[in-house]
């Protein structure tokens, strides 16, 4: 064999490979690196937007639950006051609530209920370019958006009968 530049033609120099291998591992490994990479942002983003929602949900439940009775001691039905709190809090959210009686208070002599909001707000999820985000972690019916729900129940709080 003949040498060339102080090596044998033919053979390779020890710890390099053939010539473009790293630009196709590159390119092998990429995809699913960005991927990763991707999920892991959009999980991170999706995380904030819970955390938001339930402290949204939370405040309109806390105020909810002090502005709920009346002051003869009955208790409103309906959450359209809250609705409107939640879109000055959240807009893009929307809110439901319901009074649930919980135990009867033999001291005070009346029946207690906790009020349990429930806040909904879908999300656009931000990187719905890639596929498979878009499956894992999207909405079946909505792709590309992701709706967000958290349940809070707050003890009403009722005038004392002196």
């Amino acid at each position: 064999m003949s040498k060339i530049g102080g090596e044998e033609a033919g053979s390779l120099r020890a710890g390099r490979g053939l010539p473009g291998q790293v630009l196709v591992e590159m390119l092998l490994i990429l995809p699913i690196f960005l991927t990763i990479v991707f999920v892991i942002m959009e999980m991170g983003y999706l995380a904030f937007r819970m955390i938001v929602l339930n402290h949204a949900t939370y405040e309109v439940a806390r105020i909810g639950g002090m502005t709920q009775c009346k002051h003869d001691g009955s208790l409103y039905g309906d959450c359209s006051r809250l609705a409107s709190l939640m879109r000055n809090i959240l807009p893009s959210a929307s809110v439901s609530c319901f009074n649930e009686p919980t135990v009867q208070d033999r001291q005070a002599g009346h029946q207690n209920y906790d009020i349990v909001v429930t806040g909904k707000n879908t999300v656009q999820l931000i990187f719905g370019f890639n596929p498979l985000e878009s499956v894992w972690l999207s909405d079946a019916a909505n792709m590309g958006y992701k709706t967000l729900t958290t349940t809070v129940r707050m003890p009403i709080e009722q005038p004392l009968n002196y």
